[in-house]
């Protein structure tokens, strides 16, 4: 082979691998950036942040259709939608909208549920998945009935997650909220609520949603002052975080 024929084959084997390796360069750096918009999302609720990184997943899980992370990321995404149409129930004083406000958050975690399926399908041995699936299935809640439909599926969902890993701190958490939302009769207690979350909060210092579920647990168990000092502590930590405003506002105005 003459130096001309194998420099021209060395170039071919050099676009060939450059051509398989950009995509997947690019992919992985959309991925990141994907990350960084739903992380920053969840924590500002920025809806615009939020949609702009369950687009980038969406489009990610489509062009890798076996990639469990993928789907995962794509139902966060959907439970980061959920979680802000929350907030705004919250925020509101009209019944009419925070009936609205449910019908919205329902619907949009009926769309995650196919992606968090999807991502168990792929690996069932990843505890964040089991966990947002569950999170999702507790949004779909939004009265009595369907309570009782959706809560024990919930409640399966995060003790899988809990089992695949103890120490995961979101599912927890969700595990604290169930014993706080039930009513006595059916195993809820607010007090081991926040006993769970308390502990999260010890292994995880800044996890800013521990503080959230902590001092709304206390809020529920008409502990005033407790909720207070968390909603403080969490501003400490994060001087922006939205949802210690709003609830110390809330609460200065109840005393």
């Amino acid at each position: 082979m003459t130096i001309q024929k194998k420099a021209s084959t060395l170039l071919i084997l050099f676009l060939i691998i450059s051509f398989h390796a950009v995509p997947s360069y690019a992919g992985s750096d959309r991925f990141e950036q994907a990350k960084k918009y739903l992380d920053k999302g969840i924590n500002t609720y920025n809806e615009q942040l939020l949609q702009d990184a369950k687009k980038i997943f969406i489009q990610l899980s489509k062009d890798n259709p076996s990639d469990y992370e993928y789907a995962h990321y794509v139902a966060s995404a959907y439970l980061g939608l959920c979680d802000l149409k929350n907030f705004e129930i919250e925020q509101s004083s009209v019944k009419k909208v925070k009936k609205a406000l449910k019908a919205k958050r329902v619907a949009i975690a009926e769309e995650g549920m196919p992606f968090a399926d999807k991502s168990i399908k792929l690996n069932d041995n990843f505890s964040e998945s089991y966990r947002v699936r569950g999170a999702l299935i507790s949004n779909k809640i939004s009265g009595m009935i369907s309570g009782m439909k959706n809560g024990s599926l919930a409640e399966e969902d995060i003790d899988i997650a809990l089992q695949l890993d103890e120490n995961n701190p979101m599912a927890r958490i969700e595990n604290a909220r169930m014993y706080i939302n039930k009513p006595g009769i059916l195993g809820g207690d607010v007090n081991k609520g926040i006993e769970i979350i308390s502990n999260v909060i010890k292994d995880n210092p800044e996890l800013e949603k521990g503080y959230v579920n902590l001092g709304l647990a206390y809020i529920e168990n008409v502990e005033i002052q407790n909720a207070i000092n968390i909603f403080t502590r969490l501003l400490e930590i994060n001087p922006s975080n939205p949802e210690a405003m709003f609830f110390l506002d809330k609460l200065k105005l109840t005393k």
